[in-house]
């Protein structure tokens, strides 16, 4: 089990999650390819590994505005942490926003994305959305109702 952070370059690596028990990661496509979504769970051996999950990326935002792939030319840029939404339900969200202006060949992109990511006790939940121009408003929507939703069944079993 893994999850992507930026290094001290802001060069994105995969970290091993080893305090983790669990992880589930599912992405989806529009058929047109112009929306794209991605969520995830990762269930940790306890409430502090969530919390030390959530800060470790509150941080990696705060160091890189920019981010970079090192197996690809995938770039982002404009990486930024806004104001998390009102959700319900969650010990901790951290609201991330950004721009992936080249794809992993290097041809031009002009891509918004939204990443949610929310802490529950020992569990951590992501939704990232994103399509082209304009869009951001759509994705934060999109993100928040994914994310309540992911949480609203985790609290249903």
């Amino acid at each position: 089990m893994a999850t992507s952070l930026p290094d001290q370059n802001c060069k994105l690596v995969a970290e091993s999650l080893t305090d983790a028990l669990a992880n589930q990661w599912r992405h989806a496509k529009t058929p047109d390819n112009t929306a794209f979504a991605s969520s995830s769970l990762t269930v940790y051996k306890g409430a502090d590994f969530a919390k030390r999950d959530i800060a470790r990326q509150r941080d990696a935002l705060r160091q890189c505005p920019s981010e970079s792939e090192t197996n690809s030319k995938r770039q982002w840029d404009n990486v930024h942490e806004v104001k998390s939404p009102a959700l319900k339900g969650f010990d901790d969200v951290v609201a991330e926003e950004g721009h992936l202006g080249t794809d992993e060949k290097g041809q031009k992109k002009d891509t918004y994305y939204v990443s949610l990511t929310g802490s529950r006790g020992q569990y951590v939940l992501n939704s990232a959305v994103s399509r082209g121009p304009d869009t951001q408003e759509q994705n934060r929507a999109d993100a928040v109702n994914a994310l309540s939703l992911m949480l609203s069944r985790l609290a249903g079993r």
